[in-house]
């Protein structure tokens, strides 16, 4: 793609006093000088002895004591520097590359989040006339407040070989710049960032099997959020026609990545008056005039400080302390039964609570006040919310940190779970393997006196699809705010004494970003809980262990958005007292279809069974592994021809819920996915009889 050729204009130069080279270099931070005309290879000028001076505080070798020359060592180091930037490596010191040096200005301090901007002549616009001007006007409504790499070149498509761009000022050699995907996967690799922005791909003809390759190297790198600019429609330029067709993919690609966000530039730009879009735009209605490239980067920083992306870089993530390593737990916690509690908010690191716990690290929960004294285990709801990167969280009993994971989570999506702890100190530890916000509650105990649990095959209870089920309620999507009762004891399953339920809720198709919460009936006020989150378009699944209300029912209200509502019973509790009591521990691995060794092996094939020995009536926790499809996981007790969705995936997703399931005859359940995945089956305790 070709915009027209900038010409550099006058330059000036500041350099400060010369500062001596020590052994001990200041660190990247530390800039002792300042340069402001552009410096070609080859030229002698005051302001290299600058250059080099930054150069050797950044640590590039072989420059040598700073003089007046621009010499080949100097050159290389500057190249290095371009190369990890993802510029151009041509040694030209610009406006742009003396800036990210910090030769103009301050740069980001440790808290600043990095962005990495990948574009083609569309955005380069804002690099372009910034190194015309020898100004730093464009770069700098970013690079003030982030640690800005900015990758932008003529004619860079997105995946295939991009076309021959603009002419180097400098020697005048043609560029073909490398492309989105391999420029992600080589040059850039590990150094992306929190957030990539992406405005490329105007000399692409299609773009549908680009965005999911692009946005899983973007996850595999632990990118945090990938800002994808849509495409403005034009018939002015050559590749015009199929920007509707790029923009559609886009939108249909956000139900596929919770961290996409679509940046409706195209919308944005055709919202402003006949008289701004002229001086915005060439004639070609895509490429940018000065005033243009001036609003598309104070459109950036709006839209990408919106989201507060420095809660993702680590040093403000320090909630909790360093995780101990991993262990094998030994201690089984005596026969008890359930007594539902709550739920009661024990954590929320939100503000303005404690921060966001930190990579690797966890926290420790003090249940003392809420738990019986004579409590052996605990269940919790623990939520994940806007994690930054792929990351699990593992529930345990702060003695030994078993090698298993309660829930799953990945950037841009909200994921709560069930868990249930041992208790030997009458706390909880939860560990995460990234940086997240973590909410906590309490949902009941185990006790010797409590309800004791009669396990069933999965029944569909509720199914607001219109599809068969035992509760007959309206159909209909359920919207937010409302509360629906769901009737459950004394209804030809679980007789009329129950105290408490075994249930996997599904959130079906939610019209946007939405929750369901499930507490005792009858219904009222809701707690501060949920149970199962959805994205738009999405379906997800949780557990939920619940006490019924006096009349043997739970309510369940929808938040957020509308949704269908699934609810499946797995079990009950009762005081009777021929019926099984949970053993805590110890947690275990029982299952994983991965290879233990070697290189990784494809995912098996949708369809597959994954037949898994327990013994007895075990609580496990069950993890779809990056599906290769949208589909769903069911676990069952092998020859149970009734199926009930236990986990739902979206494509290159990892989930994880917990179920309470008994064995076949033979000992094994049976776990089949719909999709193409990878299974691991934890085992957090048993059932057993009475005496047990």
């Amino acid at each position: 793609m070709q915009h027209r050729i900038l010409t550099a204009l006058g330059l000036t130069l500041a350099l400060a006093a010369p500062v001596a080279v020590t052994a001990n270099a200041p660190t990247a931070l530390a800039v002792s000088c300042t340069v402001n005309v552009k410096l070609t290879p080859g030229v002698s000028n005051a302001g290299v002895a600058c250059l080099e001076q930054r150069m050797i505080e950044l640590g590039y070798p072989g420059i040598g004591t700073p003089d007046s020359i621009y010499g080949t060592n100097t050159a290389n180091a500057v190249k290095s520097f371009q190369n990890d930037r993802g510029l151009y490596p041509d040694g030209i010191v610009t406006s742009v590359t003396s800036r990210q040096l910090g030769l103009r200005g301050a740069l980001p301090g440790p808290t600043a989040p990095r962005v990495t901007v990948l574009g083609d002549s569309t955005s380069a616009a804002m690099r372009w006339y910034d190194e015309a001007n020898n100004s730093t006007l464009r770069y700098d409504k970013m690079g003030t407040g982030h640690d800005l790499l900015w990758s932008v070149e003529s004619c860079r498509r997105l995946v295939r070989v991009s076309c021959t761009g603009r002419t180097d000022p400098g020697t005048g050699a043609k560029w073909v710049p490398v492309s989105v995907l391999p420029l992600m996967q080589t040059t850039l690799r590990g150094k992306l960032g929190q957030a990539v922005v992406i405005m490329a791909g105007y000399d692409d003809t299609s773009i549908s099997t680009a965005i999911d390759p692009i946005m899983a190297e973007a996850k595999a790198q632990g990118v945090a959020r990938v800002f994808w600019l849509n495409y403005r429609v034009s018939s002015s330029y050559g590749y015009g026609p199929y920007y509707a067709a790029h923009n559609a993919n886009l939108e249909a690609a956000k139900v596929r990545w919770p961290n996409l966000t679509v940046l409706d530039w195209n919308g944005f730009t055709y919202a402003q008056s006949a008289a701004t879009q002229t001086a915005w735009f060439a004639p070609d209605q895509i490429h940018m005039d000065p005033a243009g490239a001036t609003a598309l980067a104070e459109w950036l920083k709006t839209n990408v400080d919106a989201w507060h992306l420095e809660r993702c870089k680590a040093i403000n993530a320090n909630t909790g302390v360093v995780a101990p390593a991993i262990g094998s737990p030994t201690v089984v916690g005596e026969p008890s039964g359930f007594v539902g509690l709550g739920p009661v908010r024990m954590l929320d690191t939100r503000d303005p609570g404690p921060g966001r716990i930190g990579a690797g690290r966890e926290v420790e929960i003090d249940v003392n006040a809420v738990a019986p004294a004579d409590a052996t285990a605990i269940s919790l709801s623990v939520t994940a919310v806007d994690p930054c990167t792929n990351g699990f969280l593992t529930v345990y009993d702060c003695d030994v940190r078993p090698f298993i994971s309660n829930l799953n989570y990945v950037p841009g999506r909200t994921t709560a779970g069930m868990a249930i702890s041992l208790l030997t100190d009458r706390k909880v530890c939860i560990f995460s393997s990234s940086i997240t916000d973590l909410i906590v509650d309490v949902t009941g105990a185990f006790t010797p006196g409590g309800a004791r649990f009669t396990p069933i095959a999965p029944t569909r209870w509720v199914d607001t699809r219109g599809n068969p089920a035992v509760l007959s309620l309206p159909t209909g999507a359920r919207t937010a705010g409302s509360d629906t009762e769901v009737q459950i004891a004394g209804q030809g399953v679980v007789p009329a004494d129950a105290t408490a339920v075994w249930l996997n809720v599904v959130g079906s198709l939610a019209n946007s970003k939405s929750f369901i919460t499930v507490y005792p009936g009858q219904c009222g006020t809701a707690p501060l809980s949920s149970n199962v989150n959805m994205l738009a378009g999405r379906t997800a699944a949780a557990a939920v262990l619940v006490g019924l209300g006096p009349t043997g029912s739970v309510c369940v209200r929808v938040g957020g958005g509308s949704t269908h509502v699934v609810v499946d019973v797995a079990g009950w509790f009762s005081a009777d007292p021929t019926a099984l009591a949970y053993r805590a521990g110890p947690q275990a691995r029982l299952y994983d279809s991965r290879p233990a060794s070697g290189p990784p092996a494809p995912n098996p094939p949708a369809g597959t069974v994954h037949e898994v020995t327990i013994g007895s009536v075990a609580v496990l926790n069950v993890t779809s592994i990056v599906a290769g499809g949208t589909g769903f996981l069911a676990a069952k007790p092998c020859g149970v021809t009734d199926t009930s969705s236990l986990i739902n995936n979206a494509l290159y997703e990892t989930m994880a819920n917990a179920t309470a399931i008994a064995p076949s005859a033979n000992g094994e359940v049976c776990v089949s996915a719909s999709m193409p995945t990878h299974v691991v089956v934890d085992q957090l305790g048993t059932f057993v009889p009475p005496g047990g």
